[in-house]
């Protein structure tokens, strides 16, 4: 993989390059100190993966990917973004110009070993599920491991050890959403045709730190009008938007006949926090059989357990294809175990969730 870091400190390049050159992924490592240089490299040459500073002089780093659409210049890109409530703003609108996923630069770090280490642990994983065959990676990826070939997927339809159904069909008193990579964007185009009043509640678990996920639940209200939010500890349950906020585990749980939203710290699962296994377990629990669990593109394979607790209970779980999704990890390791009902683009998805959750727009 030839791999382009755009970025205007000569240390964060130094840095980036040095934990990228510990895998033997990266075959070629460029760099660039701003998004014109960057713009001019890539006509000169192809990058699969090139990884972008957003806050930099003469081209910044939307302003870069504006110029790489207008060009038809085509690289996955990853930006670097800083943990602020601008840097969140900045960051989801990257990803509405075509940027794939992100990464926070590392905050008040005076050591130079220490940023490299945050580098490492942040930025190597998602820029190894770039590698490999197209958007089909494995679906656990070890930061010091190196990248596995995936297992081939050969079934197309779930097995038959659950109840399954035609989702169309389904009745719902819950919808559940889990996703990570690319996952913005695919709840972007998810929630086109939704409109309010919902019928039923929506609740979204996609892997962001915090700041972001209220950046998001905003967003999210902006675009369909329905009440959206980060969920509170202890709030009883409506028919609105729930956003995971970041670093907290959200679950669910009933008392006296009412629902409530449960947020704790229990230890990363998945390697992650908050995690969707915990959203899709507890909504089974609560909602059993009335339970839609909607699997979005995303990195590994944090969902499976849960959708496989949803079939158990004898709910439904649609999951997107893998055409569709930036990266198919979350929703492939969903396929492997079977435990879906139905597999669809992420617009045949959006038709399916506006007409079983909310008032489809005309």
């Amino acid at each position: 993989m030839k791999v382009l870091v755009v970025d205007d400190s000569v240390v964060f390049r130094s840095q980036i390059k040095s934990a990228l050159k510990d895998h033997k992924e990266f075959e070629e490592i460029d760099v660039a100190a701003n998004g014109k240089i960057a713009i001019s490299k890539m006509k000169q040459s192809d990058y699969t993966l090139t990884i972008l500073d957003l806050e930099m002089p003469e081209m910044n780093g939307i302003e870069t990917l504006k110029a790489m659409k207008a060009e038809g210049l085509r690289s996955k890109v990853i930006v670097f973004s800083s943990l602020s409530a601008r840097g969140a703003n900045s960051t989801m609108e990257a990803l509405d110009n075509g940027a794939c996923d992100f990464v926070t630069k590392p905050q008040d770090i005076n050591s130079f070993e220490l940023a490299l280490d945050h580098i490492r642990e942040q930025l190597i994983p998602k820029a190894l599920q770039f590698t490999g065959h197209g958007s089909s990676i494995p679906v656990k990826v070890a930061v010091n491991a190196g990248l596995a070939q995936p297992e081939p997927l050969i079934r197309t339809e779930p097995k038959s050890k659950w109840k399954t159904y035609t989702v169309a069909h389904f009745i719902p008193k819950v919808c559940v959403i889990g996703c990570s990579t690319g996952g913005p964007v695919a709840l972007k185009d998810l929630f086109a045709l939704i409109k309010g009043p919902l019928k039923h509640p929506i609740l979204i678990t996609q892997h962001m730190p915090p700041v972001f996920t209220k950046t998001l639940a905003k967003s999210i209200e902006e675009q369909t009008g329905i009440p959206t939010k980060e969920a509170k500890h202890y709030e009883e349950l409506k028919n609105q938007i729930y956003v995971a906020p970041g670093d907290f585990h959200l679950s669910l749980k009933k008392s006296d006949d009412k629902i409530f939203t449960v947020l704790d710290k229990r230890e990363k699962r998945n390697s992650v926090r908050p995690a969707v296994d915990h959203l899709f377990e507890s909504a089974s629990e609560v909602f059993g059989a009335n339970t839609l669990g909607v699997i979005l593109t995303g990195m590994g394979s944090d969902g499976a357990d849960g959708s496989v607790a949803v079939k158990e209970k004898g709910g439904c779980i649609l999951i997107q294809d893998e055409k569709s999704s930036v990266v198919w990890g979350m929703p492939g390791a969903v396929h492997k175990l079977g435990s879906f009902d139905q597999m669809a683009s992420i617009q045949e998805c959006c038709k399916l969730v506006s007409k079983l959750i909310g008032r489809p727009s005309l």
